[in-house]
């Protein structure tokens, strides 16, 4: 009788060895870039960046004071300029761009109905599926800033004159860290308020 007992417990430890799942393979890799860089998702171009870092109780210098690029480093020509920038960008500003990079990358994944209405219909008017990341760094600037600080949101700047072969504007998708080190980047109800608006207009002037 033992005999057949370990003889029946042998064949189930086989049989339920043989039933187990073959290991896991390992997740396939994001489609979300961390490091931040040029990119193109369902047709929407992420160009490049720029950073203003605000200091004491005066308003920034445009564009001199403002860096460009992902990464900005203190006397580098960023692609796309002409001139160094003046000053390396903070590791929280980077930090907080970073978290907005990623954030664009979502929302322009989930590729948005009333952007893509907005892009279809108002290419005559100068809407492109063009994106350019902004940083506000207010974490050297007076608390209160007398200027006042930016809120993070999603807008369209336009150029007032044409000047080709330069795209005629770009999506700002801009985000702020404050002076207490708070990162706020565009909030979904400013999102949908703005592309609203925007379609409205757009549609209006058909």
């Amino acid at each position: 009788m033992r005999l057949a007992y370990l003889a029946l417990s042998s064949t189930i430890a086989a049989c339920g060895s043989a039933a187990e799942p073959p290991p896991a393979r390992p997740a396939p890799a994001s489609p979300i870039s961390e490091r931040m860089e040029t990119f193109t998702i369902r047709g929407y171009l992420l160009a490049g960046a720029e950073y203003w870092p605000y200091m004491g109780k005066e308003e920034i210098r445009y564009p001199e004071e403002v860096l460009w690029g992902f990464y900005p480093s203190k006397g580098e020509i960023p692609p796309g300029e002409t001139a160094p920038n003046p000053d390396s960008a903070r590791p929280e500003a980077v930090a907080c761009a970073t978290t907005a990079f990623a954030a664009l990358q979502v929302f322009l994944a989930s590729d948005p109905p009333k952007l893509r209405r907005i892009i279809e219909l108002g290419e005559a008017h100068g809407f492109v599926p063009r994106f350019y990341l902004w940083t506000n760094d207010y974490g050297r600037a007076a608390d209160p800033y007398p200027p006042g600080v930016r809120e993070a949101r999603l807008w369209y700047w336009k150029r007032k004159q044409p000047e080709p072969p330069k795209p005629p504007g770009y999506w700002k998708w801009e985000s702020t860290l404050t002076q207490t080190g708070d990162c706020q980047v565009p909030r979904a109800a400013q999102i949908e308020a703005y592309l609203d608006e925007t379609l409205r207009t757009v549609e209006s002037a058909k």
